[in-house]
């Protein structure tokens, strides 16, 4: 089980993507998470995944997040095949390495 926390505003789009990343991939374990309730959910997570709309804050949040890969989903993320392209961003990333973000899910890893 691959544990995914999305960080998003407030939390309520975030659950949506959530519920459909859970119908598509039973293997993650997607949670949603605020600015403020981040910190708590970071020493159980393989993977963050940051929300478009917080994406100027990545480098801060990825300072933050420390060694868990982040990525920063692209704008259509909450989309119909927004879903998708979250698990196939999850997917990609090598757990357990030491990449600091993915700006997109067709970008470069950046360390």
């Amino acid at each position: 089980m691959t544990n995914v926390v999305l960080v998003c505003v407030a939390g309520v789009s975030g659950t949506f993507l959530a519920r459909r990343m859970r119908q598509l991939d039973a293997g993650l374990s997607p949670v949603v998470a605020t600015l403020e309730s981040l910190p708590s959910l970071l020493p159980t997570a393989d993977v963050v995944l940051i929300a478009p709309q917080l994406g100027s804050q990545a480098d801060r949040l990825t300072g933050l997040i420390g060694k868990v890969p982040v990525v920063v989903l692209p704008a259509d993320a909450y989309g119909p095949s927004g879903a998708q392209a979250a698990v196939d961003a999850v997917r990609s990333l090598p757990m357990g390495s030491d990449a600091a973000y993915r700006v997109s899910t067709t970008s470069p890893i950046k360390e």
